[in-house]
């Protein structure tokens, strides 16, 4: 079964299930088509992936649950889990019990509950360390990954939206031209048989795009005076309609263009680097 089918059934989103895969929590099949490769479960990897979800709403770590997977490290791993929820335990009673005994009626502003607060936050020389309650005791950077992302993964998300609004607008600009109108149509009746396959689809848009917006350009340069006076469109300085068509139209064919190249190379470009 596909990603999208597992997370359906587990409640897992895209991400935290390939967190998983990349840590080597699950092993599905892995297999490439129209060179991409796509990740294959099996109902084995599925029922994995529901234990994991199960144990990481409990708060086990990643490293927790690959010792209990591995086997003969449960016994530990528990202990480790139980004695460090009874010490969450003591902690979060002695807050309760503080903030419980206080009459917050005679409180009227942030002002007057801070003390209170405060003397929550102070350690009792007969409870264990606060402080390492801080933050999530089973946190084990897995969520913190997704929000600090790499270089690299900054970079192809900044691929990702550039893609997306380059065929947006590819689209749109083409809507403004009898030829693009037609490729577009041609490309609706090419895109049929890709119903399924999304990238292709992009491809395509992205192509009718860039070649929509390379028509406008070559029209929008004939139109302002030829390709000896391209010099002139391209770089003056005058607020000329027709020239900041001619330079829209040739942006939105350029953009087009890398992201077709994009969409055709990145995969392999991604497993390089």
């Amino acid at each position: 079964m596909k990603i999208k089918e597992v997370c359906s059934k587990t409640g897992l989103t895209e991400k935290a299930v390939r967190y998983y895969v990349e840590n080597g929590l699950c092993s599905p099949q892995e297999y490439e088509s129209r060179d991409r490769r796509y990740l294959n479960f099996t109902d084995q990897n599925l029922t994995e992936l529901k234990n994991i979800a199960v144990m990481r709403k409990l708060g086990f770590s990643t490293e927790d649950i690959r010792l209990m997977q591995d086997g003969g490290k449960i016994e530990g791993v528990m202990s480790r889990y139980i004695r460090a929820l009874s010490e969450e335990l003591e902690v979060k009673n002695r807050i309760f019990s503080s903030l419980a005994a206080v009459d917050y009626a005679k409180i009227s502003s942030v002002d007057e509950l801070m003390p209170v607060l405060s003397d929550v936050l102070k350690p009792d020389p007969a409870s264990p360390d606060f402080s390492k309650f801080e933050g999530s005791y089973f946190d084990d950077g897995a969520e913190e990954g997704f929000k600090e992302q790499s270089p690299k993964e900054r970079l192809i998300r900044f691929a990702e939206l550039f893609v997306t609004y380059s065929v947006v607008i590819g689209t749109l600009a083409a809507l403004t031209t009898l030829p693009g109108i037609i490729l577009l149509a041609v490309a609706a009746l090419i895109s049929r048989r890709f119903r399924a396959d999304y990238m292709s689809m992009y491809q395509i848009l992205a192509g009718v795009g860039c070649a929509s917006s390379a028509v406008g350009f070559i029209r929008s340069v004939i139109a302002g005076g030829g390709f000896s006076h391209i010099g002139s469109i391209l770089f003056s300085g005058v607020p000329d309609f027709s020239a900041m068509g001619c330079r829209l139209y040739l942006i939105i064919a350029i953009a087009g263009l890398a992201s077709l190249l994009i969409l055709t190379f990145g995969n392999e470009i991604r497993e390089k680097f």
